[in-house]
């Protein structure tokens, strides 16, 4: 009996079984996603992984913040690397698809073609910004 692990996406796509693949040849277990919708904070990403009894998260968080919340609650969390192989306003317009493969992503009237190549995992967050001076601010934040 082979153990499945079960892994929260948080993005704004649905992954295919082609990217259930790749992250399962990755971690050398097989994976199976449970959809949560795009999430951006550290806390949805969290419970989302508890109601789920979820051990991997696959996320899209760009604020460095956020992910430092993750990685201080003992979570790696995953990112997935992707090639744009189409952007159009409809899919008869874009060549190269495999759509065995690739992703079609409908948003605001126009159609993007991605294609997974890896995921990776984030470990270490560096803070680097601009000037020493500059300060990192929150829009919610008063």
């Amino acid at each position: 009996m082979s153990l499945i692990k079960i892994v929260v996406w948080a993005l704004d796509f649905t992954p295919n079984k082609f990217v259930q693949d790749v992250l399962s040849s990755q971690l050398g277990e097989e994976v199976v996603f449970v959809g949560v919708g795009p999430l951006s904070r550290a806390e949805e990403v969290l419970e989302a992984m508890r109601e789920t009894r979820a051990e991997e998260a696959v996320t899209a968080i760009e604020d460095p913040c956020e992910m430092n919340k993750l990685l201080e609650a003992g979570v790696q969390p995953l990112v997935v690397i992707t090639e744009e192989v189409c952007r159009a306003k409809s899919i008869s317009e874009c060549t190269g698809v495999d759509a065995s493969r690739d992703i079609v992503v409908e948003r605001e009237g126009e159609v993007s073609v991605i294609r997974v190549r890896e995921f990776a995992r984030v470990i270490d967050i560096m803070f680097q910004l601009v000037e020493p001076s500059e300060k990192h601010v929150h829009h919610d934040d008063e």
